[in-house]
């Protein structure tokens, strides 16, 4: 079992690179003032059975509760995650984000779990958008609930996340994962979803490569050069990938 602990200035884990997986942590998503705001609209919301929005296949899988993306408290949430995610650089550089598949939050009380999943392909009926990338967004400390991790599988072994209140996990929506059993406490999370401009996941994790290069390389001395090869490869991967 592979453990996430969050290196000291490391924005980025990519696990397994050139593989279909590369995991995107975002400390500090939302910032206190925002969290604050969140939970207080959560408040006065009535969460309902998760097996609502899940398949017939996941029924068993799938024990939590939930607020769906067409209750009215939403709006305000949806809107305020959708301008931290469009500030966060380097999330907008892995995901090359579209626009929104959907977005709900969830509840994990003692008992409760999310077994291993893939997430649906095609989202947001009558109006389907495609999904291509998946995040968390952690409302609660990782000491204020034992259990609830985010875990992936990679390799035939297991990666398990559980991170600070306001960070976020991204990750491909192909990606095998579950929820572990909350055994105490409450894990509350936001989870969302986006069609990318860049529907190859190997291809997103080159873009952002590229992209984390060229960031490296300016200002360095004698960089010119491999600036604008690198600027050139991004465009021209880009504009060769791109579906807007």
């Amino acid at each position: 079992m592979l453990t996430y602990t969050r290196p000291r200035g490391i924005k980025a884990v990519i696990a397994h690179k050139g593989t279909l997986l590369m995991i995107l942590t975002l400390p500090d998503l939302i910032t206190p003032d925002e969290l604050a705001t969140i939970k207080q609209m959560l408040a006065t919301a009535q969460f309902s059975d998760g097996k609502a929005t899940a398949g017939e296949l996941l029924h068993k899988a799938k024990n939590n509760l939930q607020i769906p993306a067409n209750h009215p408290v939403m709006k305000g949430i949806t809107n305020l995650v959708m301008e931290a995610l469009g500030r966060n650089d380097p999330f907008m550089s892995v995901a090359q984000p579209r626009r929104l598949a959907a977005m709900l939050v969830s509840r994990y009380e003692p008992g409760m779990a999310y077994g291993a999943h893939v997430d649906s392909a095609v989202m947001g009926a009558p109006n389907h958008v495609r999904s291509d990338v998946s995040f968390t967004i952690f409302l609660n400390e990782p000491d204020t609930y034992k259990g609830g991790e985010l875990a992936f599988e990679i390799g035939g072994t297991e990666a398990v996340f559980k991170p600070a209140a306001r960070s976020a996990i991204c990750y491909p929506t192909g990606q095998l994962h579950w929820v572990k059993t909350v055994e105490e406490g409450e894990r509350l999370a936001i989870v969302g979803w986006v069609q990318s401009l860049v529907r190859d996941p190997a291809v997103r994790e080159l873009l952002h490569d590229l992209s984390t290069a060229r960031e490296l390389l300016v200002g360095k001395e004698g960089a010119e050069r491999s600036l604008e090869l690198v600027n050139k490869c991004y465009s021209n991967l880009l504009r060769r990938n791109a579906e807007p």
